[in-house]
């Protein structure tokens, strides 16, 4: 049987690949992003398999809230949720703006708080009726470890994962499964689209967006909690826990890199 899946920063990246795939798949589609006009294409490109898109902008607690009331009305019970909105901004850690530290924290942080505080009723409710639902939050590979110039990112980064570690226990009891996902670095507009790259992506190079959706998909096939898409994020968890002074030198060598 078909599920309705929400997504997040569905008209570009990560976002509008997923839905591409399950739409592929014949799953049912609600859609959010901030940006009306490529959401529109997204929808008008998928089709019949989207039930409703909605323009929303995650730092707005209370228009999430209420664009999670109109989803609803329009496509009924929504039993997964795939929260991928997010930006990126980098550069050394001392000279970085406090506008962009601000930017990242309120989008990447507080709005996955947002979407989780108003969509979390719903998948519970959802979970209940339907033998469960899960809340899918897309963090990184930098919220496994502090990354050189993505300072600001990975403490946001960091941050959901905090967060989705308390919700997991506080939730444990309920019909609902926390998921988090940690990419590697992904060729995306939002990170293709730098001036240049930070010397830090030499040792990852920016991967496919199908391929690293499709992977994506079949690791929440899974029972993991944490869902390590590719090489490059079991093999940053795995030193990361066994050989952190081996990371420390292989990260601060490529921080130095200049060609």
């Amino acid at each position: 049987m078909a599920k309705t899946w929400l997504i997040t920063g569905a008209a570009s990246g990560i976002g509008r690949e997923l839905a591409a795939q399950l739409a592929r798949r014949g799953e049912r589609l609600v859609l959010w992003d901030r940006d009306a006009e490529r959401l529109e294409r997204t929808a008008a490109l998928l089709g019949p398999a989207v039930l409703h898109s909605e323009v929303v902008d995650v730092v707005n607690a209370d228009g999430t809230l209420h664009a999670a009331e109109r989803s609803v009305d329009a496509a009924g019970l929504i039993s997964r949720v795939i929260h991928c909105a997010g930006i990126l901004r980098v550069g050394p850690s001392l000279t970085m703006s406090a506008t962009d530290y601000r930017a990242t924290i309120e989008v990447n942080y507080l709005g996955t708080v947002h979407v989780t505080r108003a969509l979390t009723p719903v998948l519970i409710e959802a979970g209940r009726r339907f033998g469960g639902a899960e809340l899918v939050l897309i963090a990184s590979i930098a919220g496994l470890r502090g990354i050189p110039s993505l300072a600001g990112y990975s403490a946001s980064k960091h941050a959901v994962m905090g967060f989705a570690e308390a919700l997991r226990d506080e939730l444990h009891d309920q019909p609902l499964r926390i998921r988090v996902v940690c990419p590697p670095a992904v060729a995306t507009p939002m990170l293709m689209n730098l001036p240049e790259l930070p010397s830090v992506y030499r040792l990852s190079p920016p991967q496919p967006v199908d391929k690293v959706a499709a992977a994506i998909l079949r690791g929440l096939e899974k029972s993991s909690w944490l869902v390590l898409p590719d090489v490059t994020g079991k093999l940053l968890w795995w030193t990361q826990r066994s050989l952190p002074r081996v990371l420390d030198y292989v990260l601060r060598r490529a921080s130095l890199s200049k060609g």
